[in-house]
């Protein structure tokens, strides 16, 4: 981009430093460029080279941002949002390889999603990026590994569903096996996920823990992607376990999330939810509830 905008043709920019056909391994990721080749690129540009690294970094971590809500935009499928992502990021390189893995899953999901892909080509593909189920065998996993299974787990039937559940559950009993990315948005929606599927295997008190472990997440970082369905979900499993006061608190901060966002489709979603769910008027029960906080 640099070159490009200070007007030196490629043929210039390489002469005296590597041959054309290697400066386009380069570009393409196929091999690394030296730091000697990378201070003789920089001098050519006539920027040193320790300030184009910090710009790379830059572009890197913008690029890094924009993945990140891309795939957020996917699993909470905004298509249109979506889109307007893999449109930008289709013309880019992407610049580590575990940010394309993750970038490649969001696209897997995205065809899943709106129906390009079925079940079985999204399992497949998936299992693909991150060699599952070889990987099951490893001690340590990356975040990104995680969230890909995660996206597995929820396609997968029967006793490997079950298996897998299993192992994403004792890794999160010991988070010293994960090596995070720094990316709270991924771990947010690894611990949805998993509290969602101990729902639906009727492991309550397991939901409750997991719900409050992204809760705490939320309020320690101060990112708060995904928080009113740890709430929500919660809730769903304090009233299944008939402990009224914790279902009603879930629900109160959960209303109080979404309201602080203050996106009105949201509102509707989980008001629809909630009152099939638990049988109320999402509105009046806000009220009751803080009339007898009140009281």
């Amino acid at each position: 981009k640099i070159r490009y905008g200070r007007k030196i043709t490629q043929e210039d920019f390489v002469d005296g430093v590597v041959s054309l056909r290697q400066y386009q391994r380069y570009r393409s990721g196929e091999c690394e460029i030296t730091y000697e080749k990378l201070e003789q690129f920089a001098a050519k540009l006539g920027i040193p080279a320790k300030k184009l690294m910090s710009e790379f970094e830059l572009e890197k971590n913008t690029q890094s941002r924009m993945i990140d809500q891309f795939y957020s935009a996917v699993a909470n499928r905004d298509y249109e949002t979506a889109n307007t992502f893999k449109r930008e990021l289709d013309k880019d390189i992407i610049y580590d390889e575990e940010r394309q893995i993750y970038f490649d899953h969001a696209k897997i999901m995205l065809d899943y999603y709106q129906g390009k892909k079925s079940k079985v080509e999204a399992l497949k593909t998936s299992a693909e990026l991150i060699d599952y189920p070889t990987i099951l065998k490893r001690n340590f996993y990356t975040d990104i590994e995680i969230l890909i299974m995660s996206f597995i787990l929820n396609v997968i039937e029967g006793s490997e569903q079950t298996k897998l559940l299993k192992k994403m559950t004792q890794l999160f009993e010991n988070q010293s096996s994960i090596l995070s990315g720094g990316s709270e948005s991924v771990y947010s929606l690894i611990l949805m996920r998993l509290s969602q599927m101990h729902g639906i295997h009727r492991n309550f008190p397991k939901v409750i823990e997991i719900c409050d472990i992204g809760i705490q997440r939320c309020l320690t970082y101060r990112r708060f992607y995904l928080l009113e369905y740890f709430y929500y979900y919660k809730a769903l499993a304090c009233f299944r376990l008939e402990e009224y006061d914790n279902y009603e608190q879930a629900l109160f901060r959960c209303y109080n999330v979404l309201h602080m966002e203050g996106n009105k489709k949201r509102i509707e979603k989980f008001t629809k939810l909630i009152e099939s769910d638990f049988q109320i008027v999402y509105d009046m029960f806000i009220l009751k509830y803080l009339q007898k906080q009140i009281n």
